[in-house]
């Protein structure tokens, strides 16, 4: 026991000071857990720039104007009389979207005729694009019920008929798991899953590829030392970071650690494999700089899994953080118990398993050699 506590310092003083090592290990992840929230901080869109052309400068296109504009979606920047004015900030970037209300849109109105607006805005930019579109829906709409329930009233229909006819049905959204509906809540304690894993395994190639393989003690000893720096990594990303940023938590810390134990277990030993493969460290590097997009993709973080290829999906299950990623999401910000991630786990530790002795082999092959 003594041998191997001495054994887990010597590998503890070895990434310490080595400093590509230390870097990967250590200093890059304290770099992203301060940098990578940041541009997430107000969890939601807010105040998109827009302009609008008010072709019609009446008192309904105004209490539009004046919808639209409360929203904290959006934020009117202009209102200018022609399209060629919106078509030029728009281009210029000024804003993202332009609101565009047509002649008549007054008189239609009270004639009880259709009175469509234009809304024309960047959907390359998602998330912009939606914030606009949904404050321009939401007026409109609110808009259009009110001039409804006034025909109706005025025709001598009861209020209560005339809101029920306007809205027969009342929806109540309740949101689960993201209360705020916002984007760090739904990717940060995902993308920390593939952040702690690509550093775990560029770390452990630098350390180990090119090298003589671990014999004795050194095997037992190495990884387990790697294993608990990274538990205090899962701590920080996990519990600390969500706390800091108000992200919701329901999960437990034992419940998390079921899941992390095994997962850090799996991309050891993957880790340990892919440095018996290269002989050069600064081809671990590479070549996990550039699996680094592709696992992103295969995590589920960008694209629903579901809508995977049934086959690629498969392939993905080989990497751990692709079942690590929803069993941390299950138990950090859903509340799930053991049973419901047990066969995540399971699948975890299959791949420690299944890459340990892939790694063995691997080792034994280069004593050989």
């Amino acid at each position: 026991m003594k041998g191997l506590i001495s054994s887990m310092a010597t590998s503890i003083r070895r990434l310490i000071t080595d400093p590509a090592a230390r870097a990967t290990m250590i200093v890059s992840i304290i770099i992203y857990a301060v940098i990578y929230p940041q541009p997430y901080k107000s969890e939601v869109t807010r105040d998109v720039p827009i302009v609008v052309v008010d072709q019609d400068g009446s008192t309904a296109s105004r209490e539009l104007i004046r919808r639209v504009n409360s929203s904290d979606k959006v934020q009117i920047v202009s209102i200018v009389n022609n399209f060629l004015e919106a078509k030029t900030l728009f281009f210029e970037r000024d804003v993202v979207g332009v609101l565009m209300i047509p002649t008549h849109f007054e008189r239609d109105l009270i004639d009880g005729k259709p009175s469509p607006v234009a809304a024309y805005g960047d959907a390359g930019y998602f998330l912009l694009y939606n914030a606009m579109m949904g404050a321009v829906v939401q007026a409109t709409r609110s808009i259009g019920a009110d001039v409804e329930y006034v025909r109706l009233t005025s025709s001598g229909i009861n209020p209560e008929i005339a809101n029920t006819v306007i809205s027969p049905i009342t929806n109540t959204s309740i949101a689960l798991y993201n209360p705020s509906g916002g984007y760090a809540t739904y990717v940060i304690p995902a993308a920390f899953v593939l952040i702690v894993q690509q550093s775990f395994l560029m770390g452990i190639g630098i350390l180990h590829a090119g090298r003589k393989p671990l014999k004795g003690v050194e095997l037992l000893a190495a990884p387990l030392a790697y294993i608990a720096i990274y538990c205090l990594w899962i701590a920080v990303t996990q519990i600390l970071l969500p706390f800091l940023y108000g992200i919701p938590r329901l999960g437990t810390w034992l419940n998390l650690y079921c899941v992390a134990i095994p997962f850090l277990l799996a991309v050891t030993a993957l880790g340990f494999a892919i440095s018996q493969v290269f002989k050069e460290r600064e081809g671990v590097v590479f070549f996990l700089v550039v699996m680094g997009l592709p696992l992103f993709f295969l995590s589920g973080i960008s694209w629903p899994m579901e809508s995977i290829p049934e086959p690629i999906r498969l392939i993905a299950l080989l990497i751990p953080s692709t079942t690590a990623i929803s069993a941390f999401v299950q138990v950090d910000q859903m509340g799930a118990g053991f049973n419901e991630v047990a066969d995540k786990i399971l699948i975890e530790l299959a791949l420690a398993v299944g890459y340990t002795i892939l790694a063995l082999i691997l080792m034994k092959f280069g004593q050989k050699k």
